[in-house]
């Protein structure tokens, strides 16, 4: 008997889909209060990545404004994760093991604007709060 082995598409399409599952089975307004960071538990400051979940939960339920107050860089997330979850499925469907690689100009700007929002809300939730006065 040969043993099980898992791919990477049907891996990333059981984090993706499950991410996204918990989001829509989670009451939007019910999480608003919900702080998961540690980094927030250590300093009591927010990390740039503070929000993600309540923002996801926010996005799932068609609260755009919401998910913006929360965390600017999570609807650019969220469309990775609706991306990945497509990808792998798409995959899987084909019977293939590996995700193929996204458009490279597509994924390269989504890099840049992606990393240019989170480097910005580390400047701002981190670095401002370390040199303050």
């Amino acid at each position: 008997m040969r043993p099980f082995k898992f791919n990477s598409a049907s891996i990333t399409a059981a984090v993706t889909g499950g991410a996204l599952t918990v989001s829509a089975i989670l009451p939007h307004g019910g999480v608003d209060s919900l702080k998961l960071c540690p980094w927030y538990h250590l300093s009591g400051y927010p990390c740039p990545f503070c929000g993600m979940t309540r923002a996801f939960v926010a996005i799932t339920h068609f609260d755009i404004q919401a998910a913006m107050d929360f965390n600017p860089g999570s609807p650019l997330i969220y469309g990775a994760f609706v991306y990945m979850l497509w990808a792998s499925a798409s995959a899987l469907r084909k019977r293939e093991e590996v995700i193929p690689p996204p458009n490279k100009i597509v994924y390269n700007s989504w890099m840049t604007l992606t990393v240019g929002v989170f480097v910005w809300l580390f400047y701002q939730r981190v670095l401002l709060l370390l040199f303050l006065p």
